[in-house]
């Protein structure tokens, strides 16, 4: 197997946020995502809920979910060794014709337009967790618009754009995404390194952002934090042998296969202390039929009898 088969590009992202209705506020009624599934975090035995959303369908590439975690009253701290912005892929021309203003309307905080590698870019935070975001302006995305009532077609999101992973130093990190991960050293933009797989092409791209003062960040789950990015891989097969090679060459901390309902996933700790996926997709359809996928609240079968009192304790209404 060559190094290109191995990893593809960015599946999906997954935060802690604060609360459910905060999420649903940001993604469904600013940035004009669709509410993909609702269900429940598969790890520990406390009922977090667990939103999905992306474009219509959920497709590989443009899927941010969250957990929203404020109810525990756990507070991650963001730094060095975590997943720091993720960006999404915006049509050329989009950002003064439509998303700075749209954002200030909706009191969006942290808006400060960048540049880095010769693209426009718009900064933001998540107004409930601190989270960071941006938009980023791509010539190359044919990919469809997301359909949304609030954002017009001709400037609406495609998909991600490409993550930040912020890391104290970057030589084990590079060693990493060239030998174990199979992305490649494009260039570099002040404090930043791009890598890409691919065509290096939108929702194939990973940035360094060394910082080597940044305070660490948490890796437990607790609110404002990113807690780990997920790429896509072809089939069980693929993914064993990712395991196997990364394994070989010391990154041992890398999980067993475990199945999350939509995907099935193995979790590999970074040098650099970012937690990356590699995950096989198994679709949204299994239980919701494709044209009402989000709709209604979904739980793992070993929760299915509780699902009533898990509801309940959840308590987590979402006004759409």
């Amino acid at each position: 197997m060559s190094d290109s088969e191995r990893i593809k590009g960015l599946h999906h992202v997954t935060l802690c946020t604060g609360s459910a209705q905060g999420d649903v506020d940001l993604f469904y009624k600013v940035l004009g995502m669709s509410l993909v599934k609702r269900t429940l975090l598969y790890d520990g035995a406390a009922p977090i809920l667990h939103l999905y959303f992306g474009n219509e369908t959920g497709d590989a590439g443009t899927l941010t979910t969250v957990f929203p975690f404020r109810q525990t009253g756990k507070k991650a701290k963001r730094g060095a060794g975590q997943l720091s912005a993720i960006s999404y892929s915006i049509p050329p021309g989009s950002i003064d014709a439509f998303w700075k203003e749209h954002l200030e309307k909706h009191d969006i905080p942290g808006i400060e337009k960048a540049e880095r590698f010769g693209q426009k870019l718009l900064k933001f935070v998540h107004p409930d967790c601190g989270v960071e975001f941006e938009l980023v302006e791509e010539e190359n995305d044919d990919r469809k618009a997301f359909k949304s009532d609030v954002v017009p077609e001709q400037y609406a999101i495609r998909g991600f754009h490409s993550w930040t992973v912020m890391a104290r130093e970057l030589d084990d990190m590079h060693a990493f995404m060239n030998e174990a991960w199979n992305y490649k050293k494009l260039g570099s933009d002040g404090d930043y390194t791009r890598y890409v797989v691919g065509k290096g092409d939108a929702a194939h791209i990973i940035d360094l952002h060394q910082q080597k003062e940044a305070p660490t960040g948490s890796w437990f789950y607790g609110e404002g934090m990113i807690h780990h990015g997920a790429f896509h891989v072809d089939d069980y097969d693929v993914q064993e042998q990712v395991k196997f090679d990364v394994e070989g060459l010391g990154f041992t901390d890398f999980s067993d296969r475990k199945h999350r309902g939509y995907f099935e996933s193995i979790y590999v700790r970074t040098p650099g202390g970012a937690l990356f996926e590699a995950t096989v997709s198994l679709g949204f359809t299994s239980d919701e039929p494709a044209d009402k996928l989000g709709r209604e609240f979904i739980v793992s079968p070993q929760f299915e009898e509780q699902k009533e009192e898990l509801l309940r304790r959840v308590n987590e209404p979402i006004d759409m």
